[in-house]
């Protein structure tokens, strides 16, 4: 006995838009004659303007990922130069404000105040 083939629904939105506009593809060119025509609502032929849509959508889509891959690539080679300056700006800044980091605020930096060590967790004593 012969098994049954396996045919594949993609997961992947780019490929399942390709299936989708291939099938209504084919639907609309077997018109009544296509086998799809006996599908329960939604239809192939309510659908079909939604198909259409969402390729062109996904289109859009794999052309900005393509634009975003290339601004990427423009930006990444200056992130370690960057991280490396502003943490010996920071170094700086904060030798120069020992008494007042707080300052490091005015430059954009996130200063957490942070309780002294040793006296996490302690409570004062009773009176």
């Amino acid at each position: 006995m012969a098994r049954k083939p396996r045919v594949v629904i993609p997961t992947n939105p780019g490929e399942l838009m390709k299936l989708t506009g291939l099938v209504y593809a084919q639907h609309q060119k077997l018109g009544n004659k296509s086998p799809l025509v006996i599908l329960d609502s939604p239809t192939w032929d309510e659908l079909g303007p939604d198909v259409e849509a969402a390729a062109a959508t996904q289109a859009r889509i794999e052309t900005l990922e393509k634009e975003l891959k290339s601004l990427y690539g423009q930006r990444d080679p200056h992130l370690a130069t960057f991280t490396d300056l502003d943490r010996r700006s920071r170094d700086v800044l904060l030798a120069k404000h020992s008494a007042n980091p707080a300052i490091l605020g005015d430059y954009g930096f996130d200063v957490i105040e942070a309780a002294a060590p040793g006296t996490a967790g302690t409570k004062p004593p009773k009176l």
